[in-house]
Order: structure tokens, then C-alpha cells, then sequence
């Protein structure tokens, strides 16, 4: 969860390259002359003790030579040098290493410890470090090209960051040949500290990156990876290419890596509770970067296709369907304006086939006609070689014409040679082009993923229709006993206590499940749920078919915990015997919350022990009145972790959950905001009087947007904390009051707060109990300095401020007051 100093690694004053002049002498002198050659307008400092002048520079011995302060080190040299590198790094004030030199797994294990031994030096110094086994990266905003390739890429919004130095390579000469452009190319390499996380936390907060592009091998800290990519996944798209989908390419990235992967099924299913959009291949990959840094985000499925043939339009429309969609439907008055200039043997339907003789002109009434049908949310224009078409001369006259539309356009030249002059001049106007109608509704359908993923991001949860209670000293026992059998699984009675004790209805009796359904139970289904740890994402919750059936047609759809309503819901979608439980009259919609409540009370009773091996129920018997677990398995091993530190997505914090009395109110209910929470923060916001929404917001909103309530209840309990104060019994409890701080992700040993309670309930010590709370949380969790900006009217927020012990003063050249407490002193 941290940026810390990144900023000194791709935003630098000043760089030394140090070298040799020996082993490496070639890597050396590319990198002081790409740095010189590509524009950095910064100070470069050769280090090298064999040389005293390269390209004119004066050469300096050694780093403590400088007479200058120097933010970013790039080193050439054998890693077997880097315990006197480090040390010189410290000793100068250096704040970012870059390790371009090999070494790492390629000198086997002891060679790895020397590199984590003497990069945690550098790290506990404040030192940030990429590598090693790394190229380098290219920042293109501030033309730093810090790498090994001899060519900087076209400047754009895209970032890519990337395992692997080839594929980096890679990318970055595609780029170059398809006009595609870059803000960023990071090659991180063994990723001993600076891994995707970081730097999906350090992209995210750079307004000149619009989408972020990843190819990887293995992820480093997965919780990490997770927390950034879940927070960053809401502002700008990540696509990701993760390579050993199968068994075999698993084992290669091993071979080369070090280390061995988890599951694939267990990636996606983490990709998509990230918000992020998986591609399987480097074309697409490619395709879809291309894409996403030209032209505008797809909301909605609708895609137009015109085309000057009919086949090609068929090829689009197939491809379009293996993701089960269909063309948009173009509403019947689009028709009739495209029969009023279209030759009469149009198809008259989408694809819009406007035959072999096809003008430019009619290309662009057609897209004009059709983008103003709402049903449109995108256009593929596809032009295949017949006797009477000039591709190049085509492509002329549309592209001036298709760069300034604000919608997702695209083409497709389709063909060789004769097509490539076409597809050039679209590449060189920024517009997408693809030499098959497929390559092209894949790279269109990616994007749209990426909208849908996040639209179902912001999606609020409902809440279960009852509270949720845990035998939490029970099953604490029974896990306890249970490690004393070894490697042995818990005992079926066992076993069903241990679910009895989180809720999860058990049939206590030893018959099979023909044996107790009486004549009206004939109807059921068979379920298989449970939990299984894999190697890189912990405990994995699974959904299927039961029984027989489940070997039949291989029924399982996983998800990571911890789960609700929602998630629940999408697992269980997933599955295919989810359709038939849906579908059958007898199963109630009352029935599938069953079940959700179910899969959640099984992802809290595996977050709470990360004892738990593997869970196995099978089946879990949905029958007309009841769902029970009939046969149970449970396995057991000692856990070298506490919980919930064994998750990879930070579960609600219940221990900071109180209970207080006060004065005229009565008992409150403080505890950490949860995502079922936006009805009644709705409420709260509406009851605010506009000048108590404009101290809060500082703008005059009238309602809480839909995307807003979703951040501020949907949060990483890693990166914040809110607190609410609860008023009543449910379901009629009101919220009063919120107050949160935010850690922040440059410097994690700051945090920002904020504070609102509703308007009748000032006065009454609401928001200082919030505040006070979130504070001694914040102290717990290692933050040493809370700050905020208040506007001068909001003399209760000052007093407030006063009263917990910040600190006021007068922004430099505004109005406000930034209140700051240093919690050592709390």
C-alpha cells in the first residue's frame, strides 16, 4: 500500500549511472547516453571508477565523489556489488536505486538472499528500489528514458508496467510502429520491493495516466495488489495479461521466476473482484491497450457495423456473439433515414451493408445517421478490397472525419499490402484499426468489460433480511481440539458443529438425504460449497453442483472472501446450477438468500481461523421448506498467521466495534462503516442543512452521488477507517454521524479526516467520539500525523479540533485552516 517516494524514481532532478567499465561496460554507456539523447532536462552523473569522460561528461569514481544531491541511482553493475552500492546510496541521500544488472534467481537462492538482505538495508533507509533483474523504465512526460532501449515511444495516457523485460521490449517497439502512446514503460523484474502494487498506487495518482496495462508472472505481496488495484480500478481502467493459465505454462514461469502460482481460476476471480479486465494473449493485450489510449470508453454494448461487404459484417456479428451480445438495433426511424441516401439493396438492417461501390461519402452519412440512434454506443467501419475500392484514398477522407466523433470508433482494413498505406493513415490520426473484424470486437468488448466491471464495482449491496450472530467461543474450541488430530480431519460431528456454531443449518442425523425427504421434499437440488487455501490467495470460496451431478458436468465458480449479499449473488451466478435454482417455481427468491446468507456465514467462519484448511460440504440440500449441509469435511493445520492477515482483502474490522451512553441520546452503536451501509448514510446526508454540506464537501451538492455514496461505503478497511455512530434498533436505526481518516498511499505515515453529524444531534459530543475513535485507531495502526483543511465558518469543526488537541493554522494565501495533530502526543 505505498507510493512512498516514487516520485524520486520517475520524477527525478537529478541521476547517476553507475557502472564499471568492465563487465557491464555496454549497459553502462547505453544508459548514459538514452539519458542524454532522449531530453531529460535533469542533471545526469556518470559513476564509474575505470572511466573519465564518457560523451564529454566528467566520469566521478564513486557516488560519495558528487558534490551534488542525487534523488535516483541507476545501476549497471553485477549484483555481487550491490552491498557497497547500497551503502554508498545511503550514505549520499539517494532515495530511489534502479538495479538494471542480472543476478537475482539466475545465481540461485543464496544469491537471492544477498539481494533481499541488502535491498531491505536500502529500503530501511528510505531508499525505494526496482529490480533487479529489470530493463529500466521510460517515463515520456519528463523524456527520462532510464532503460535499455535506444527509443522512446509517442507520448500518451497509457501506462505499462511489466514482469517481464521482453515483453516490456515488446510492447514499447509495437508502440512505436502503431502510433500507440505511452506515459510509462516499468520493467520492475524480481520485484524485491517496488512490485505492482506500489505501482498501481504510484499510477493511480498521476492525473496524466488514463489507463494502466499489465503483463504478469507472479504478483509479490498479493494483499498489496489487491488493496491498490481495487481503489485505482474505480478512477481508470487496468488491463492485465497474466501468463501460466495452465499447468505447463506454470511450471515454465517457475522455471525462470523461482516461484510457483496458484490456481488460474483463482486469478480471475480475484482480477474481477478487482475491477480488472483480464486478456489472454499479447495480441489482445495490445489490441486492447491500443484501444483504450485512443478513442473513448464503450458504456454500453451497442455496437453499429457498416461494412462494404456482407460476409465480414457476418464475421463481426459471430464475434460479437461468442460474448452473447448482439449488434445494437437500430430504431426504425435510423432506417428510414439511411433508405433516403442508401442504394436499395442495402441490407436494410445492423451490420449496415452499404455494398461493393461504396463512397467515402456514404461511410459518413451512415456513421452520422446511426450515432444519433441511442441504441449506438460504438462503430466498426469495415472496408474489404473489391474492384472498385480505394482503401487508401478511403481511409483519406474518413479519418479527419472519425477523429473528432466522441464515441469508440474503430476500423477495420481488411487484407494485405494493399490495405497497409489505409490502415497507416488511421494509426497516424489516432484511430483503431484492426486487419480482421474480430481482433476488433474483441479489443471493443474488453473495454466494455472494463465499464461493466465498473459499474458492478459501485453497485451497493443489500442488506441480509436478518442480523448475522457467531458462537465465536465455541467454534474457537472446537478448532483448538481439532488441531490435536494432526493431519486427520475433524470428525462428521464435529465437523457439523463447527458449522453449527456460525449458522450454517447441518443435518444432525446420519441417514442419507432420500432417507429424510418426505413425499413433498421429492424436489430438490444438490449443492456442493466450501472453502479450499490456495498457494498465492489464501482461503477461496467455491460454488457448484452437489452430489452425482457435480462429477457429471464439473460445476465450480470460486470467489475470494470475505463475501456479501452481492458477492454472494455473483458467485453463485457464475455456477451453472444457479439457472436451474432460479427457474424452478418452487424455489422462492427467499430460497437464494438462504443460500447467499450461507455462503456468507462460511467465508466469516474461514476469515475468523486461518486454521482451516479446506472445508467440503457435499451436498448442501435445497429442498422446499429448508437448506442443510448433509455430509461435511474439514480439514485443519496450524496457521503461521493471525487473522485476518491470512486474506488478501482486509475483512471488516469488528473489534472496533463499541458501545456508549450519552447524555440525552441514550446508547450509541460505534462501529466501522460497512457497505450495506448507503441507505442510511443517504439519510444522513439529507438531513444536512446546506451550509453543513457545504463545511463537509466544500461545493453546495444537492444529492450524494451514486458513485460517491459507493466510495464512502465501500472502503479498503487496509487504506481507512469510518466510524459511525448508530442511533435505535434495527431496522429503524439512524445514522448520526460519520468520521474517517484516510491513510495516505504517498507518505503512510499521514492521514487526512473528516467529520460530519447530522444537524439535530450537534452539540451532544457525536463527532468527537467518532474522531477520538478513528485517531486511536490510527495511533494503533502506525500513523503519526492526521490532518484536514477547514473552512474559517465552520467555527464547531474548529472548537472540535481544538477540544482533541490539533493544531490551527492559515493555509499560505487562502482562506482556510488546515487543523494537524501529532498523534506520539495523543
Amino acid at each position: 500500500m505505498s507510493a512512498v517516494n516514487l516520485d524520486k524514481i520517475f520524477q527525478p532532478k537529478s541521476i547517476a549511472v553507475i557502472g564499471n567499465g568492465q563487465s557491464n561496460g555496454f549497459i553502462f554507456s547505453t544508459l548514459v547516453e538514452n539519458l542524454i539523447d532522449g531530453g531529460y532536462s535533469g542533471e545526469v552523473y556518470p559513476v564509474n571508477p575505470h572511466l573519465r569522460t564518457i560523451r564529454k561528461r566528467s566520469v566521478y569514481p564513486s557516488l560519495l565523489e558528487l558534490k551534488a544531491q542525487v534523488d535516483l541511482a541507476v545501476l549497471a553493475e553485477p549484483v555481487a556489488s550491490a552491498s557497497q552500492i547500497v551503502t554508498e546510496c545511503i550514505e549520499a541521500g539517494v532515495k530511489g536505486l534502479v538495479m538494471i544488472s542480472g543476478g537475482g534467481n539466475v545465481v540461485g537462492a543464496a544469491g537471492q538472499e544477498l539481494d533481499r538482505a541488502e535491498i531491505n538495508r536500502a529500503k530501511n533507509a528510505g531508499i525505494r528500489v526496482i529490480g533487479p533483474d529489470c530493463l529500466g523504465f521510460v517515463c515520456t512526460q519528463s523524456k527520462l528514458n532510464a532503460s535499455l532501449t535506444r527509443h522512446m515511444p509517442p507520448s500518451g495516457k497509457m501506462a505499462f508496467v511489466s514482469q517481464s523485460g521482453s515483453i516490456c521490449m515488446s510492447v514499447l517497439d509495437l508502440s512505436i510502429r502503431e502510433h500507440v502512446g505511452f506515459g510509462y514503460f516499468v520493467s520492475l523484474g524480481t520485484m524485491m520491493d517496488v512490485d505492482f502494487g506500489d505501482m498501481i498506487d504510484y499510477l493511480g495518482g498521476d492525473y496524466n495516466v488514463g489507463g494502466i496495462v499489465l503483463y504478469l508472472e507472479s504478483f509479490g505481496r498479493i494483499r498489496n495488489f489487491m488493496s491498490a488495484a481495487r481503489a485505482v480500478s474505480r478512477i481508470k481502467p487496468i488491463i492485465a495479461l497474466k501468463s501460466g493459465r495452465t499447468k505447463a505454462g506454470a511450471l515454465a514461469i517457475a522455471s525462470h521466476t523461482g516461484r510457483l502460482g496458484g490456481e488460474d481460476t483463482v486469478y480471475d476471480a480475484a482480477f474481477e473482484r478487482a475491477g480488472i479486465v483480464r486478456v489472454k494473449t499479447f495480441e489482445e493485450l495490445f489490441d486492447c491497450a491500443e484501444l483504450l489510449g485512443k478513442r473513448p470508453r464503450p458504456l454500453k454494448p451497442g455496437l453499429a457495423i457498416v461494412t462494404n461487404a456482407g460476409s465480414p459484417g457476418v464475421m463481426a456479428v459471430d464475434a460479437l456473439s461468442d460474448y452473447g451480445f448482439d449488434p445494437a438495433l437500430l430504431k426504425p426511424e435510423t432506417i428510414q433515414k439511411l433508405d433516403e441516401f442508401l442504394p436499395s439493396g442495402w441490407s436494410r438492417t445492423n451490420p449496415v451493408d452499404i455494398l461493393g461501390d461504396a463512397a467515402p461519402e456514404d461511410y459518413k452519412k451512415v456513421v452520422d445517421v446511426c450515432l444519433k440512434d441511442p441504441q449506438v454506443n460504438g462503430f466498426l467501419i469495415i472496408l474489404a478490397p473489391q474492384a472498385m475500392t480505394r482503401p487508401t484514398d478511403m481511409a483519406e477522407s474518413l479519418a479527419d472525419f472519425l477523429k473528432g466523433k466522441p464515441y469508440p470508433i474503430f476500423t477495420s482494413w481488411m487484407g494485405g499490402k494493399r490495405m497497409d498505406d489505409g490502415r497507416e493513415i488511421f494509426k497516424r490520426k489516432g484511430i483503431p484499426t484492426f486487419d480482421t473484424p474480430e481482433r476488433a470486437v474483441r479489443a471493443f468488448m474488453d473495454l466494455y468489460r472494463y465499464s461493466e466491471n465498473f459499474e458492478l464495482l459501485h453497485e451497493i449491496p443489500p442488506k441480509l433480511p436478518r442480523k448475522m450472530d457467531f458462537d465465536h467461543e465455541k467454534a474457537s474450541a472446537l478448532v483448538k481440539k481439532g488441531l490435536l488430530r494432526g493431519n486427520l480431519p475433524l470428525t462428521p460431528e464435529a465437523a457439523k458443529d463447527l458449522l453449527t456454531a456460525y449458522g450454517i443449518p447441518v443435518d444432525k442425523t446420519k441417514t442419507s438425504c432420500s432417507d429424510t425427504s418426505s413425499e413433498q421434499d421429492v424436489l430438490k437440488y444438490e449443492l456442493a460449497i466450501g472453502s479450499k487455501k490456495d498457494r498465492d490467495f489464501g482461503p477461496v470460496i467455491f460454488f457448484g453442483a452437489g452430489g452425482i451431478v457435480a462429477e457429471v458436468i464439473q460445476d465450480r465458480a470460486v470467489a475470494l472472501p470475505p463475501l456479501n449479499r452481492l458477492l454472494a449473488r455473483r458467485l453463485m451466478e457464475k455456477s451453472k446450477i444457479y439457472h436451474l435454482l432460479k427457474g424452478f417455481e418452487i424455489h422462492s427468491p427467499e430460497k437464494l438468500t438462504w443460500i447467499e446468507e450461507i455462503l456468507i456465514r462460511l467465508a466469516q467462519l474461514v476469515t475468523d481461523f486461518p486454521e482451516i484448511e479446506e472445508i467440503d460440504i457435499n451436498p448442501l440440500v435445497v429442498r422446499k421448506n429448508d437448506v442443510c449441509a448433509m455430509d461435511v469435511r474439514i480439514l485443519l493445520k496450524p496457521a503461521n498467521v493471525t487473522a485476518p492477515h491470512h486474506l488478501v482483502i482486509s475483512p471488516y474490522p469488528n473489534q472496533y466495534e463499541t458501545r456508549t451512553v450519552r447524555e440525552g441520546i441514550g446508547e450509541l452503536f460505534i462501529r466501522p462503516i460497512r457497505p450495506e451501509d448507503a441507505p442510511l448514510l443517504v439519510q444522513l446526508f439529507d438531513s444536512l442543512s446546506p451550509q453543513s454540506v457545504y463545511f463537509r464537501f466544500f461545493s453546495p451538492l444537492k444529492i450524494l452521488p451514486h458513485r460517491m455514496l459507493a466510495r464512502f461505503t465501500q472502503i479498503d478497511y487496509d487504506r481507512e477507517i469510518a466510524l459511525v455512530a448508530l442511533w435505535g434498533a434495527e431496522p429503524n436505526e439512524k445514522m448520526l454521524g460519520v468520521a474517517r481518516v484516510i491513510t495516505d498511499v504517498y507518505n503512510q505515515k499521514h492521514a487526512e479526516f473528516s467529520v460530519i453529524v447530522a444537524d439535530s444531534w450537534h452539540g451532544k459530543g457525536i463527532g468527537a467520539e467518532l474522531l477520538r475513535g478513528c485517531l486511536s485507531i490510527s495511533k494503533e495502526r502506525g500513523i503519526e500525523t492526521v490532518a484536514g483543511i477547514v473552512l474559517p465558518e465552520n467555527t464547531q469543526m474548529l472548537a472540535l479540533g481544538e477540544k482533541l488537541g490539533f493544531s490551527a493554522k492559515r493555509v499560505t494565501g487562502e482562506s482556510e485552516y488546515k487543523l494537524s495533530i501529532d498523534l506520539a502526543n495523543l
